[in-house]
């Protein structure tokens, strides 16, 4: 009897924890949330400096910094949306869902899905930085899962 109980008082903790994400995913997930959040109510947040500043390595704010200052007619500036990587978003890219997660000598590869549908996925390149992990860059790529926590 007393299995039973010590079982049932350790389960739900334990399913809690299988589900949780690793710290890299986690802030991938709320930069992407908060991210898209922001496009979608119509706010620029790629110029937001000061907000990105939470989610974004120094290093990608300052060239993002010099690339916003670059003529556009004089350089070839990227149509699409750094973070996105999409010239623009669907209805239901409010759903946004860490996949998977691949651990590279460079950064922890942090695998992003858009939509119910799961059709549009980005990777976003974590490091970390004080103690934070930040987005450092962003490729887009069609994957399959490896995470089962959302």
């Amino acid at each position: 009897m007393k299995k039973i109980i010590l079982a049932a008082l350790l389960l739900p903790p334990l399913a809690y924890a299988a589900q949780t994400l690793p710290p890299e995913a986690k802030a991938a997930l709320q930069f992407n949330k908060w991210y898209i959040s922001q496009i979608m109510i119509g706010k620029e947040p790629l110029t937001d400096y000061d907000a990105l500043s939470q989610y974004v390595s120094r290093d990608t704010i300052s060239k993002l910094k010099a690339m916003d200052k670059l003529d556009p007619n004089e350089y070839d500036v990227p149509d699409a949306d750094m973070f996105i990587k999409a010239q623009g978003y669907e209805d239901d890219w409010g759903t946004v869902i860490a996949r998977a997660i691949d651990y590279d000598a460079v950064c922890m590869q942090v695998y992003i899905s858009f939509g119910k549908k799961r059709d549009h996925t980005v990777i976003d390149c974590m490091v970390k930085e004080d103690g934070a992990w930040k987005v450092q860059s962003v490729a887009s790529i069609d994957i399959s899962d490896n995470l089962n926590a959302k």
